[in-house]
This record gives structure tokens, C-alpha cells and sequence, in this order.
């Protein structure tokens, strides 16, 4: 009798985790750079005091010391969005950037698509050297 207990706690526990991982997949996608220096993630806005729509956040998970010049996001190899000449400190918009190791977030409109590939291209100096990494956000 106490086995069929468990079984069915278990069986309870499943269905919640299955639920709070299908809805959280349902207002978010994110990516890593393959160098997995940055990690972006792209979610639905859940604040009811901002405006409604998607905010980005994008976040170094390097240590190394570099100056981001351009965050790009692409939708089918479209620009959706292209913020730079980034400042620290916090927006008026409540948006808050944090220069190293870099963390930034940002307005994005409306939520994927489905069948679309979103990206996100960083382009980023160091040593006086410009590098540019893009992934995909899922």
C-alpha cells in the first residue's frame, strides 16, 4: 500500500516540474556563445508596472576585462534591435548596465515567433582587438 503512495507522489511531482518547465520555456529562449563568454536570454516581461512585451538581458561569464561596442538581435537575419555606447548605471526606464563584467538589459518588443531563428551578435574589444560573437537563442 505505502509503494502505491509514493508512486503516485512521484507521479504528481513529475506533472508539476513538466508544467513549470513547459511554461517557463513558453515565455522565454536563451542562448551561450560557444565560447560560453555570454549568455543572453530573451523572456517575457511579467512586471505590471513596464511596458508589456519582451525585455533581454545580456551577461558576461568571463572574467576578462573587455569593453562591449554592440549588442545586435536578429530575427531571420533581420535586425530587430542594435544598442551601443553603453554607460553603467540605471536607465530611466529602470534598465540597468553594468560595465565588467558586462551585464545590460533591454526593451525588445514582441515575443518569437515560432519557426523563426532569433540571434545575438556581441561585439566586443580587447587589447585594442574587435570580435563579434553570435548565437542563437532557443
Amino acid at each position: 500500500m505505502k509503494k502505491k503512495s509514493y508512486l503516485k507522489l512521484l507521479i504528481i511531482f513529475v506533472l508539476l516540474g513538466g508544467g513549470v518547465y513547459w511554461y517557463y520555456n513558453s515565455i522565454a529562449i536563451w542562448g551561450t556563445s560557444e565560447n560560453g563568454m555570454w549568455k543572453a536570454t530573451y523572456k517575457k516581461n511579467q512586471d505590471q508596472y513596464v511596458e508589456k512585451g519582451w525585455t533581454g538581458t545580456l551577461k558576461q561569464k568571463s572574467g576578462d576585462k573587455v569593453t562591449v561596442e554592440d549588442i545586435t538581435i536578429t530575427d531571420n537575419n533581420k535586425t530587430l534591435m542594435s544598442v551601443g555606447d553603453f554607460e553603467e548605471g540605471i536607465a530611466e526606464d529602470g534598465e540597468e548596465t553594468v560595465l565588467y563584467p558586462f551585464s545590460a538589459e533591454f526593451y525588445g518588443g514582441d515575443g518569437p515567433k515560432k519557426g523563426h531563428i532569433y540571434k545575438v551578435h556581441v561585439t566586443w574589444k580587447d587589447k585594442g582587438k574587435s570580435h563579434t560573437d553570435s548565437f542563437r537563442l532557443k
